[in-house]
């Protein structure tokens, strides 16, 4: 008998002792093994999630119990689907000799000012006063990405000081493991330019934020290792919240905010004469329907599957149902979660919406192809983004790489954004504000926007560290700007414009009576440290 490990994932409020219990005791009750099983990752820390040693029939009789959400192979062990970011590079703006107009930090232009850049006025009320500064103060950051450059002095505060926590994630989270010596080494620079966008001293929003890194493992630039692997990564970030002391003054909590600027994807192979059918909103398609054909077009604009192509294959959204559970753990322990949208011009669906179950299926295999990407969970923010130029004199415009749909709860600038970087990255880079010991870049994606929504999360848990994750999300949508343009809710999705059912809105920081920049933003001189 050939077992593998696999992740069983229960239906959120399934009694998890009592199905362990099952597993373990021999019962062979229902779609439950006939012998004892063995654990192979207990989980301690997840309500939803545990490993056993399975075989594939016994893995898919189970799939096939009420109260079991999916049977998978452990993310790490797939080789059906990888985990990565898709972030960009289209130009490379200096910021010595570039310090004009749109291209100096744009996105905080954008979203700084009650009035936008074209004069429309958003309707908000109350009170808009700032008796203090509004840079994340009292507020936990953590950059759940290919890891951070520590010593950048954007992750330093204005007196010099270091704003970075260097903590061993398995001991404070009480998850069983060992953290590599290189966890806190980004030897890829998307994880230090998302961490700069949401927390650095001159390009982010929360600038006095304690700053935390959870290098995620398969995120690693070429040649590293070091990460947290991905059944663990939400985890120990929801143990180490739990564990945090309260506030005897407040009755409070430090609050949490993450940024997760990656997802899962998977292959068809190098042509789209590989896939076989879809069923798309109900209806079987197939080669023997009328007008098939396996252009990139036709699949695009009659069935809204428009994948990216990487490494000599098209690739698609997956989701993880072990890894969407671990997030909604974290959201339910009160651990706010923004997440990037992803960056293949795909519509996310919701579960009303009659796209969600849409499914492609291919010489070797199948995939609910609008659901979108893992890591995700309703409770957490999806961020899609929005570009540089205008559609017209009132309205922005989405990019023409950001997914979209019902799925995406808010919008913010991911075109050209410029932050800090690694000295070892995979992107073009120039120096520091002429500090060539340091590195800041500019670099296109959803990656970009999410942690523009962390870092203004951040701002207003500062101003009400009470809020809950669904209490947030909703002040940052109420909040917004209403200016993104929608065409429709239906297949056009190669339209940049269009928005495809999603919520309406672009990001907008009511804590902004002025641009929060420091006084060197647009290349002075750096920061002394």
């Amino acid at each position: 008998m050939s077992e593998k490990e696999y992740v069983v994932t229960l239906n959120k409020g399934v009694d998890y002792a009592q199905f362990n219990q099952e597993m373990i005791a021999s019962t062979g009750a229902g779609n439950i093994p006939d012998r004892t099983v063995d654990v192979a990752d207990a989980r301690a820390l997840s309500t939803r999630n545990t490993h056993y040693a399975l075989t594939d029939a016994e893995a898919e009789s189970l799939r096939n119990d009420s109260r079991v959400t999916d049977v998978q192979l452990r993310p790490e062990d797939r080789t059906d689907i990888e985990i990565g970011h898709d972030a960009v590079q289209t130009a490379n703006f200096n910021k010595s000799t570039s310090d004009s107009g749109d291209y100096r930090d744009w996105g905080k232009i954008t979203h700084s000012f009650k009035e936008n850049k074209y004069g429309t006025s958003t309707s908000l009320g109350g009170d808009f006063s700032r008796p203090y500064s509004m840079d994340g103060t009292g507020v936990d950051v953590v950059i759940q990405d290919s890891g951070l450059q520590v010593d950048h002095p954007e992750f330093f505060d204005a007196n010099g000081n270091s704003r970075m926590q260097l903590i061993d994630w398995y001991a404070a989270s009480g998850v069983s493991g060992s953290q590599s010596s290189n966890h806190y080494r980004d030897y890829d620079g998307h994880g230090t330019h998302c961490g700069g966008t949401a927390t650095g001293l001159n390009f982010g929003w929360a600038s006095n934020a304690r700053v935390y890194s959870v290098k995620v493992g398969g995120l690693e630039g070429s040649g590293d290792s070091g990460g947290i692997g991905i059944s663990s990564c939400f985890d120990v970030i929801k143990g180490w919240h739990q564990n945090k002391p309260v506030d005897p003054k407040t009755g409070l909590k430090r609050p949490t905010i993450v940024n997760a600027s990656w997802g899962y994807s998977g292959s068809i192979g190098s042509s789209f004469s590989n896939i076989t059918s879809y069923v798309y909103r109900g209806v079987t398609y197939n080669s023997s329907t009328a007008g098939w054909s396996s252009s990139t077009s036709y699949h695009r604009d009659t069935y809204g599957f428009y994948p990216y192509y990487r490494s000599f294959s098209y690739r698609y959204p997956v989701r993880v149902s072990s890894v969407d559970a671990d997030v909604e753990d974290c959201v339910d322990a009160g651990v706010h979660i923004c997440i990037a949208a992803g960056n293949n011009s795909f519509k996310i669906a919701d579960s009303t919406d009659p796209d969600y179950n849409n499914v492609i299926f291919w010489t070797s295999g199948n995939n609910f192809y609008h659901q979108g990407s893992s890591p995700f969970d309703t409770g957490a923010i999806i961020v899609g983004a929005t570009d540089m130029t205008p559609q017209n004199a009132t309205t922005e415009r989405k990019t023409s790489f950001s997914c979209t749909g019902p799925g995406v709860d808010i919008f913010s600038a991911g075109e050209n954004i410029i932050s800090a970087c690694s000295t070892t990255t995979r992107f073009g880079n120039t120096p520091y504000f002429g500090d060539s010991s340091f590195k800041q870049t500019n670099i296109s994606g959803t990656s970009m926007a999410s942690p523009q929504v962390c870092g203004v999360g951040a701002v207003y848990l500062q101003a009400d560290p009470s809020l809950t994750p669904a209490q947030l999300k909703s002040k940052l949508q109420n909040d917004a700007l209403a200016v993104l343009k929608d065409e429709s809710n239906d297949a056009n999705y190669g339209d940049t414009t269009d928005i495809c059912g999603g919520y309406n809105r672009m990001l907008y920081n009511r804590y902004s009576r002025e641009i929060p920049f420091k006084s060197n933003v647009y290349g002075l001189q750096k920061k002394n440290r």
